[in-house]
């Protein structure tokens, strides 16, 4: 009787569920012993399979489930990270790198915020206004480098078909992969402890697994974007747009409580066969007046114009905006498919699409300086245009354009969708905008850092952040180290000096900052090579490998309608690398002395001209895989003073990544 009315209820659903329905049949007609195996032959099956078998040293699980509320757990830390996304996932690494002791908590299931497997967003940077085909190779290299440069190389290699979980797995990878970092995914920061004007324990809990973490920590990083760890500190922030007045900035909209907006996308595929498309009953109508400054030809992977803020509170109406943003995204989906408008489109359909939105735009805290427009470009007419203003305690760097988005997004059709002020210079970021103003202990990392609306337009790209967040976490691990705040290192040249040097030997770029580090024995090296490329332009001559920079970037401009790398005076002109003229070739490094060598540190070129960076799309941005211009196989030797005779220390085949380290432990060499 059961089964029958079952099967009644079922007979009136749609053709799916009846096709379910004979699968659900077929198991009835199992045996009880192995039908829910789900294999009738009783392969997986067995009547000793309940039975707990343990080995050595293993012992039965004790006592009961968890019961009412959450069970408390206490951890101390150096350093504590709230928000995996790119900005939280490169402080915790580079704090945990440098030795400091990590905590970072993740309300997501997966890493990578924006750009992980949940939203699939793609990656830009600096490099977003300063295109291939105006660069070139050897002439600006704009791309991030340090961490971000490091898992998207990764990526690059372990992921060839770019599936989006395992560009999510390659950063949970580095996190399980690091000894200093205790990981806590699907935990969310609800609280903090304060004393004394400082933070001294952050409140974390995990729903799902009925635990409450109480992590006690010298120094906290909000990578959170909304800035939830902020808030609960009491930092000072602001939500919206400042005016003109305010800064003096010319480009400023506000002063308003407009922010910009958060999106959803969907990825679509060609299935070789037609495919149907109904939307849901709630999706909206659209027409082709709702597409004039927003185009559908290209619909793999779409779109980011999918926005919607006004008239929510993107924070406290996330659940409204999501709502509103799949309404709009399966009608912009029936607009593609059925009005007859857009060609091509038969056999495509939805493989998947978000139900998670990408956030934008939240709080923005106040940090000990807030960067503004002035310091960038006050004029975006001026020619030649300004040079952007070289702080004392630069520790980043951000080139995207003022990339200020319309309030109303894809509710206000009419109008574009966004718009943009060129940069033509890339330009610095201050550690004093990493630092909390209000929170001395209070860092900031992502695009809730210290900058005017104006600025963060810029700021606010996901390499950028990931840049930002690898300062975040260098200085972090600092101020533990040496038992002071945040905010007192941001304001001690000699605490700056070192956090940029050790920046600059884990490969980040700090406009104008040469390596100093008294450390490398290489900078007072004479330096040869079996052979160098100095052809024209191009001075590919052993000596640039200890010029102090490791990449090209100065370019002059003239007119403020160009996108280049830095002014001239902000950097070192030239390719600043050794360019052999065929392979193979060796390069020595002669000390003036015999000395006791530790480790050996070297820079590739992996073409950071280029664009690079993971895309769902039909092809990634940038060349997928193995760079072209990287060295793949090489060996290092050192000559023993003693012995007299040269020794191999590293032998490696199949390199692929811009910056390697080897331990050579040598003594007088």
């Amino acid at each position: 009787h059961k089964r029958r009315r079952q099967q009644a209820m079922l007979e009136t659903s749609s053709l799916h569920a009846r096709s379910m329905l004979a699968l659900a049949v077929a198991v009835l007609f199992c045996s009880p012993l192995v039908h829910s195996a789900g294999y009738c032959d009783g392969r997986d099956s067995g009547e000793d399979a309940q039975k707990l078998r343990l080995l050595e040293g293993e012992m039965p699980r004790t006592g009961p489930a968890p019961g009412k509320g959450l069970v408390e757990h206490r951890i101390e830390a150096d350093v504590f990270v709230a928000g995996g996304g790119s900005a939280g996932t490169s402080a915790a690494l580079a704090a945990a790198r440098l030795g400091a002791k990590v905590v970072l908590v993740h309300g997501a299931p997966v890493l990578g915020g924006n750009a992980g497997s949940e939203i699939k967003l793609s990656m830009v940077g600096a490099c977003g206004p300063r295109e291939d085909i105006k660069t070139g190779a050897l002439r600006l290299e704009c791309r991030e480098g340090g961490i971000v440069e490091e898992y998207t190389l990764d990526n690059t290699v372990s992921n060839p078909n770019r599936v989006a979980e395992l560009f999510s797995l390659e950063l949970y990878t580095k996190f399980r992969m690091e000894p200093n970092v205790s990981l806590f995914l699907s935990t969310w920061l609800v609280a903090v402890e304060l004393e004394n004007g400082q933070i001294v324990r952050a409140i974390a809990e995990d729903q799902i697994s009925q635990n409450r973490y109480m992590i006690k920590a010298q120094v906290f990083i909000d990578a959170t974007g909304d800035g939830r760890l902020g808030a609960e500190a009491g930092a000072e922030f602001i939500m919206g747009r400042e005016g003109p007045i305010d800064y003096n900035e010319s480009l400023a909209e506000g002063p308003d409580s407009e922010t910009e907006g958060s999106s959803l996308s969907f990825v679509s595929v060609d299935y070789g066969t037609p495919q149907h498309y109904s939307p849901p009953v709630w999706a909206a109508k659209m027409n082709a007046s709702d597409f004039k400054y927003r185009g559908v030809e290209f619909f793999q992977y779409g779109y980011w114009w999918n926005e919607v803020s006004w008239p929510f509170n993107t924070i406290s109406d996330n659940g409204k905006i999501r709502d509103t943003l799949l309404e709009t995204m399966f009608g912009i989906w029936d607009y593609i498919k059925n009005s007859g408008d857009i060609k091509g489109t038969e056999n495509w359909g939805l493989q998947w699409f978000g139900n998670l939105p990408c956030k934008r735009e939240g709080r923005r805290f106040r940090g000990l300086y807030t960067s503004s427009q002035n310091d960038i470009m006050a004029d975006p007419t001026q020619d030649p245009p300004q040079a952007p203003t070289l702080y004392e305690d630069r520790v980043s760097y951000a080139g995207w354009g003022f990339d200020l988005h319309n309030p109303k997004g894809i509710l206000d059709p009419s109008h574009p969708p966004y718009t943009s002020t060129k940069t033509p210079y890339m330009f610095s970021t201050p550690l004093r905008s990493l630092v909390s103003r209000t929170v001395p202990n209070l860092m900031l990392a992502g695009r809730l850092a210290g900058f005017t609306h104006v600025v963060f337009g810029s700021q606010r790209v996901m390499k950028t952040c990931a840049a930002m967040g690898q300062a975040a976490g260098t200085a972090a691990a600092y101020a533990a180290a040496k038992k002071q705040t945040p905010a007192q290192v941001a304001v001690t040249p000699a605490a700056v000096r070192s956090i940029q040097q050790q920046l600059l030997r884990d490969d980040a770029y700090i406009i104008g900052v040469l390596n100093e580090d008294k450390r490398d024995k290489a900078r007072s090296a004479h330096v040869w090579a079996t052979s160098e490329w100095v052809e024209g332009s191009i001075n590919g001559s052993a000596i640039n490998v200890i010029s102090g920079q490791s990449r090209a970037v100065v370019t002059p401009l003239t007119s403020h309608t160009e996108a280049g790398g830095v002014a001239e005076g902000q950097g070192v002109p030239g390719v600043n690398r050794w360019i052999s003229r065929g392979l193979p070739a060796s390069i020595t490094l002669e000390l003036p002395s015999p000395s006791d060598i530790a480790q050996v540190q070297l820079i590739f070129d992996t073409g950071m001209h280029r664009k690079l960076s993971f895309s769902v799309r039909g092809a990634g941005v940038g060349i997928w895989g193995p760079q072209p211009e990287t060295v793949r196989d090489y060996t290092i030797e050192v000559f023993d003073t003693v012995a007299g005779s040269w020794s191999t220390t590293t032998s490696e085949s199949g390199n692929y990544q811009r910056r390697r380290t080897h331990s050579v432990t040598t003594k007088g060499a």
